[in-house]
């Protein structure tokens, strides 16, 4: 069995020692080495959120590719189901319809195509449940997998605070098994880069059999030759998502399971991007016995700009594009059909656990730091000042 490459890795041939990774990774994932001509990601450390990805001008950062996995798939003479995430309003802004998109999915090979929305839904209601039984135990949501890596391998203290409950993804991929049978290849198509990682923590691996992201489905549809003029409308096969269309918005979970979001009687504070998620996950770490409330957070700013998808910038337009998908999703809802759908499938054990795996790197005596500062020559206090990278 061929060694699975890492979620996110450094092309030599490409890479011009810019930097500009070492400066953006939030854990210090990536090392400079003299005897190396190049950095280097190291895979232990690494969560998986795409930061460097994205900063990287020359594309020397680059991920696990999937197509060629997928293409097999499509290939196969399985039955095959595309989960789609509800980050297509922000990326497929120029799809006139999301019907279209559906169609264009399904001119790729697959039968079925259905919402991660009704996923949302499922694991929102469990959300729902867990804090309103927490009885003074605040938990923090483990629906972005670069969350759960942030916290498994630098607050591994932590890890029994994250919400044991599986993504919507995970729980989109349960439901899809238990509809169509063990045999039905299933394709996660979605916005984020670690969601490659995070399939493969489930069922050894083949609850999920690929994970594509946006930038791949577009480059699939390029090799194909499928385009928006060449396909009829198709609306995704049953069952359908509610309020889990708004999942890409950072606190749209937490609409979802019909908590609440006022400034007052709330006990959720939502976070999302590197700066404030570093800090909120500082401050639950130090005084969450005084903050009282359970941490939604994503590591991107929700999934409107994942780093799987070709775009990362207008994020308040596209917010907006998100809120305009879901008005037009949920005007259509048979709800009392939705609703016997999710009386249906609430039954599933959407339960998961985590590992610990501390990554942490130990402080260096102080006589090391001397030693440094010595060499480089800063043996005044005065001239102990740095610029903070």
């Amino acid at each position: 069995m061929s060694k699975i490459k890492p979620v996110v890795y450094i092309n030599d041939d490409k890479c011009r020692n810019s930097y500009s990774c070492v400066r953006v990774c939030p854990v210090n994932a990536i090392e400079v080495k003299n005897q190396k001509p190049h950095p280097t990601i190291i895979p232990g450390r690494c969560i998986g959120c795409g930061l460097c990805y994205v900063s990287c001008s020359p594309r020397a950062i680059e991920f696990r590719d999937s197509i060629q996995d997928v293409k097999t798939i499509l290939s196969s003479g399985r039955k095959k189901a595309a989960l789609i995430e509800p980050s297509i309003a922000s990326e497929f802004d120029d799809i006139t319809d999301y019907r279209k998109l559906v169609a264009m999915i399904r001119s790729l090979g697959f039968d079925y195509v259905h919402e991660v929305s009704f996923g949302v839904d499922l694991v929102a209601a469990k959300y729902a449940d867990l804090f309103s039984s927490s009885e003074g135990r605040y938990y923090i949501t483990a629906n972005c997998p670069s969350i759960v890596k942030l916290i498994e391998k630098f607050h591994p203290e932590l890890t029994p605070n994250l919400a044991p409950l599986v993504s919507p993804m995970i729980a989109t991929a349960m439901v899809i098994r238990e509809m169509y049978g063990p045999d039905c290849a299933t394709v996660q198509i979605g916005p984020c880069i670690d969601a490659k990682d995070e399939a493969l923590l489930y069922r050894s691996g083949k609850l999920i059999d690929g994970v594509l992201t946006f930038i791949e489905l577009r480059q699939l549809f390029e090799e194909y030759g499928i385009r928006e003029k060449l396909v009829k409308m198709s609306d995704f096969d049953p069952p359908y998502g509610y309020w889990g269309a708004l999942y890409p918005l950072p606190a749209g979970i937490i609409q979802a399971g019909g908590i609440k979001r006022d400034m007052v009687s709330s006990r959720v504070i939502t976070a999302s991007g590197k700066e404030d998620i570093l800090e909120a996950i500082n401050d639950y770490d130090k005084y969450i016995d005084t903050i009282h409330h359970h941490f939604n957070l994503f590591f991107c700013h929700g999934c409107l700009l994942g780093p799987g998808m070709e775009h990362h910038t207008e994020r308040f337009r596209r917010r907006a594009l998100v809120s305009r998908y879901t008005e037009k999703r949920i005007g259509i809802l048979d709800k009392e059909l939705w609703q016997k759908d999710m009386d249906e499938w609430l039954n599933l054990d959407f339960s998961r656990t985590f590992t610990p795996d501390d990554q942490r790197i130990p402080e260096p005596p102080p006589e090391a730091v001397n030693e440094v500062l010595k060499i480089i020559g800063k043996q005044d206090t005065a001239e102990e000042l740095d610029c903070g990278a």
